[in-house]
């Protein structure tokens, strides 16, 4: 419990359509006398006037949220545009209070949720850095002894003198960032700003939260999941207002990308687009996953599987390769297979064929089939591609593994074993 640095009980934010929060009393005095004699209301926006009849109806932007959050960990914060996160964020950062329920956190909290949060725009560079660490609570003394390591990661140095509101929004997020990971904060919170700066400070900014997140607190939003995997170990995955998974990062990225498919186990390829319209001469025709009701295998598995492929031609030596992606990343691993069959021709083909899935990391995968031959000169020629053949999972058992853990970034993705032609 001491590890908890921070903690949500029970967390609800409502809200209402069409109702602003900065209203005077002049204002609505305006609109109630216009309601009287019954003209337009005058604070209206434009073409605001009936807002689908739901003006001042109460909605949920987050419901019933609980989780914790142990020091060092670097936690993403997942789901799809307005499932709350960017609130969730506002909440934890004490710019809104929740409607309901508490979020307690230990030390101070440096937050960057969008471009220039808490600079001053007629400040200069150096005196926004001062006046971040003053709201931090950190003394003068404190703030002059990282002065000038904020100002050379911020790349700035020959503006840092320049009145701030002649900052572009790349400069923005540079002094920004270097100002939140400098001042020693125990719970560094991004909301995807990284994204306006270029690739280079991207990359430095990553490398800078993994530094923080051995000892402090990193919560970082982003839609970019190679981003995730480089910097975080766990997952919040928020959904319609709704904490609906709090834990592993894969299993938060699958939830997201849509794991509907790992409960196919029997593809039909009849009227599917193969890549490049290649499949004149053999071409696939089914995939049935063999012995399992959904695609899920634990560490180590093997993935059994029958193809029903067609020739219209003659081919000696026929191989297949299964060829894996991350959703949202390139190719990562490669399984081949020896030749298989000579085929005839108007030949219908069924085979049966085992895939040891060795050291792969746990997490979802898809799977793009590849049906090809090497000829005597050692050309490869492809007769037929499907991809998004199929998706698996691989998950890990802590009790078989003694309780450890999967650590990605030591262990890194291992290569699968080759495929393997069975009878059945």
């Amino acid at each position: 419990m001491n590890d908890i640095v921070l903690q949500a009980e029970h967390v609800y934010k409502q809200y209402r359509y069409g109702v602003l929060n900065n209203r005077t009393f002049k204002d609505d005095l305006a609109e109630k006398i216009a309601k009287i004699r019954k003209k337009e209301n005058p604070l209206s926006k434009v073409g605001n006037a009936q807002i689908s009849g739901r003006d001042g109806q109460k909605f949920y932007a987050l419901e019933d949220v609980s989780f914790n959050v142990k020091r060092g960990q670097a936690v993403a914060l997942i789901g799809r545009n307005g499932a709350g996160k960017s609130t969730l964020l506002k909440l934890i950062s004490r710019i809104t209070s929740p409607t309901e329920g508490v979020i307690r956190y230990k030390g101070n909290v440096a937050s960057l949720l969008e471009v220039g949060t808490g600079f001053n725009r007629e400040l200069t560079g150096r005196e926004n850095i001062y006046l971040n660490g003053a709201i931090m609570g950190m003394t003068k003394a404190d703030v002059t002894r990282k002065l000038d390591e904020i100002i050379e990661f911020s790349e700035i140095g020959p503006f840092i003198d320049t009145p701030a509101k002649r900052y572009s929004s790349g400069m923005y997020v540079k002094l920004g960032f270097a100002v939140a990971a400098h001042l020693d904060p125990d719970i560094l919170i991004c909301d995807e700003v990284l994204a306006v700066g270029d690739v280079k400070f991207q990359d430095k900014c990553i490398r800078k939260m993994s530094e923080l997140a051995s000892e402090h607190t990193v919560i970082y939003v982003s839609h970019n999941m190679r981003t995730l995997r480089q910097l975080c170990t766990s997952a919040i995955y928020l959904e319609e207002g709704k904490l609906t998974y709090a834990g592993d990062l894969e299993h938060a990225i699958s939830l997201y990308s849509g794991a509907s498919a790992m409960n196919e186990t029997h593809r039909d390829f009849t009227d599917v687009r193969h890549q490049g319209n290649i499949g004149r001469f053999v071409r696939l025709l089914t995939l049935d996953i063999l012995d399992v009701a959904s695609c899920e295998y634990e560490m180590g598995a093997s993935i059994r599987f029958r193809l029903k492929m067609q020739s219209s031609v003659e081919v000696k030596g026929l191989k297949i390769g299964i060829q894996l992606t991350r959703p949202g990343s390139d190719i990562l691993s490669t399984s081949l297979s020896a030749p298989f069959a000579d085929t005839k021709q108007n030949e219908i083909l069924e085979e049966t064929f085992e895939m040891p899935l060795g050291g792969l990391a746990p997490g979802e995968y898809d799977a793009r089939i590849w049906l090809y031959m090497v000829d005597p000169m050692g050309r490869m020629i492809s007769y037929d591609i499907v991809p998004n053949a199929f998706r698996f999972a691989v998950t890990q058992n802590p009790e078989k593994n003694q309780g450890l853990l999967w650590n990605e970034k030591a262990l890194g993705l291992f290569r699968m074993g080759d495929i393997e032609r069975i009878q059945l």
